[in-house]
């Protein structure tokens, strides 16, 4: 049997596009339903700029007991407002790599992994347990994620 006229490479370059275009939707799908589970507190609000801590101890335990430990941090941006965190939240990916990813956070907002895996503090200095914002939305679709992107349902 012979196929004439038949385009292989573009009938396939079509198929690979809407594979592409279906993942990318699964995966806006998953960054809002990650949006909708973000932690927001509406009070907290704070002019911000950058600082630097410069930490010196001498620990009581361990291997450096009685020794002066000192180091310095990164520079860090003490500012925070409503949802800041929240809209940091972002579907990554370069068209035809096939590599998509949601990301949260930025140079400003570090503190996401903080809040969805340690928990965090409120202004009252009350704990929180840790919020999966991110990993409960993945956690829920991902059963249905290669019809999703095989169907586009």
């Amino acid at each position: 049997m012979k196929f004439e006229k038949w385009h292989a490479g573009e009938v396939l370059k079509q198929f690979e596009d809407q594979a592409e275009s279906n993942a990318n939707d699964f995966m806006d799908q998953v960054a809002l339903n990650a949006k909708a589970r973000c932690p927001v507190d509406p009070v907290t609000f704070r002019e911000g700029s950058f600082t630097k801590a410069n930490v010196s101890f001498t620990p009581q335990t361990g291997s450096n007991k009685g020794k002066l430990v000192q180091y310095h941090t990164e520079n860090r941006w003490t500012g925070r407002f409503p949802n800041q965190l929240k809209n940091t939240v972002r579907r990554v990916g370069r068209p035809g790599s096939g590599n998509i990813r949601v990301y949260y956070g930025d140079f400003k907002v570090y503190y996401g992994l903080m809040v969805e895996k340690l928990g965090y503090r409120d202004r009252s200095g009350r704990h929180h347990a840790p919020v999966h914002f991110l990993q409960a939305p993945w956690e829920s679709m991902k059963n249905i994620v290669s019809r999703f992107i095989q169907f586009g349902e």
